[in-house]
């Protein structure tokens, strides 16, 4: 009898394919969400494709990584499982993927798409292992310096006759080049040119120094990141940090560029009316925003991304402040669009409500995690964030002052830890409050450690 369902839900679901839009997702590496011309002007970054998409979307502009490091999002993006539930949370977590677990490719094959899959992977699966993943068609899968080779086999991909839509993925990485740029090494998707004088380069973040009360955990963090091979940027000064943001913003250009061959390839081949395109990142970079460089801190040029939802006379054009973990709500979300049915359990929501109706009533908080490895130090922290409409409230199970709370109206460039100010006592109590009503109903057991200190 189970099997007789089983293969009637599949049959169905095929017979539904040709109603069905095509799917094109399209993922930066380590892209900040405000790092795009249309949100800080084009005077020091030029990126007119991902202006022109955005003009056609919505977009979510509290929309934040799972976890703000390679792996652990990567992986949460293609199961729509948070870090925890897959035990993925460093990119030194490397065991294989449970073949139970419900698979981006996997599902909408077995739905009667065809899938493709282009660029970066950094997923705990082998990119040979077709029968889990689902993705039938895949090519250059290097981890970095491979965007170049990414539009041709895609928009072939993509013009393949065929009656079935078609879930097509562009991975691309060139931003992440900024970690090389910040150590003096080769640039693995090429060469920039030559550093200009700082004077000629965008401004120093405002926010470029250290929070007030910071945690002990970042306080630690910032040496220990300071002082090492991977992130050399103790010695960086405001004119350095001119100069790095100099090079992440042509390596985003770099990235805009590719994106732009495959949107006009779509519009070329006219699969534009039925195709919905879904833009984000796995994370961010901080480029010297509160003197660190590279990821995994919750301050949102880490941890904020970009996500831009569009469909043709179907999603409307404009902003929405919805509270989107980018991880648990995009599968959800492509499946909803898709008219998708499956048995699998998803903690995230879909969008698609959201895009019908901005108005609808959501939800009032998201939850995120990092755990940072990347510093020369035993203090290895493991730490959740709580967002809210207005504050952020994050935690570590390490150190003595273990709580962060930031007002994000008031402060966005997060430079107050309000967390032991007596007049925000009754606040940081409602998010305590918040984070242990998602522990109890997610069953998330590492985020009651953390509460716990342990």
């Amino acid at each position: 009898m189970k099997l007789f369902l089983l293969i009637s839900f599949i049959f169905l679901n095929i017979l539904r394919a040709s109603e069905r839009p095509n799917i094109l997702f399209i993922i930066t590496d380590q892209h900040f969400a405000d790092a795009v011309s249309h949100v800080i002007g084009d005077k020091h970054i030029k990126t007119p494709n991902l202006d022109k998409l955005a003009s056609k979307s919505m977009l979510f502009t509290k929309a934040y990584a799972p976890n703000p490091l390679c792996i652990p999002a990567r992986n949460s993006l293609f199961t729509g499982q948070y870090p925890f539930q897959l035990k993925v949370q460093t990119n030194n977590d490397k065991q294989r993927l449970s073949s139970k677990l419900p698979f981006m490719g996997k599902i909408f094959q077995d739905s009667g798409y065809r899938t493709g899959y282009y660029g970066k992977w950094h997923i705990n699966l082998p990119t040979k292992a077709k029968k889990l993943h689902g993705f039938q068609e895949m090519g250059a899968l290097k981890s970095v310096g491979m965007d170049y080779a990414v539009p041709a086999p895609a928009i072939n991909f993509m013009n393949e006759k065929s009656d079935k839509p078609f879930l097509l993925v562009t991975s691309f990485t060139s931003a992440h080049d900024i970690c090389q740029l910040c150590r003096g090494d080769k640039l693995p998707s090429g060469s920039i040119g030559d550093l200009p004088e700082p004077h000629l380069c965008p401004p120093a973040p405002v926010n470029i120094g250290s929070a007030h009360d910071e945690t002990d955990t970042i306080k630690e963090i910032r040496k220990s990141y300071g002082s090492t091979k991977l992130i050399p940027v103790k010695d960086f000064d405001a004119d350095k940090w001119r100069q790095m943001r100099w090079g992440y913003y042509r390596l985003i250009e770099r990235t805009d560029k590719y994106i732009g061959k495959v949107l006009d390839a779509l519009e070329e081949a006219k699969l534009a009316e039925n195709t919905l395109v879904i833009f984000t990142a796995d994370h961010g970079d901080c480029t010297g925003a509160h003197g660190f460089g590279q990821k995994t801190v919750f301050y949102d040029e880490s941890a904020r991304i970009p996500f831009y939802v569009s469909f043709k006379n179907k999603v409307p054009v404009g902003t929405s402040q919805k509270l989107i973990n980018v991880g648990i709500d995009t599968l959800p979300t492509m499946l909803d669009f898709a008219g998708i049915k499956t048995s699998h359990p998803f903690l995230g929501k879909s969008i698609k409500e959201v895009t019908e109706n901005p108005k609808v009533s959501w939800r009032g908080h998201i939850v995120i995690s990092n755990q940072m490895i990347q510093g020369a130090t035993i203090f290895k922290p493991k730490g959740r964030m709580l967002r809210t409409a207005d504050f952020k409230y994050s935690i570590y199970n390490l150190g003595k002052h273990r709580e962060s709370l930031i007002d994000m109206i008031k402060d966005p460039s997060e430079m107050k830890n309000l967390a032991r100010n007596p007049e925000y006592k009754t606040t940081l109590e409602k998010h305590r409050k918040l984070l242990q009503q998602y522990i109890e109903e997610t069953g998330d057991k590492e985020a009651q450690e953390i509460v716990n200190g342990e």
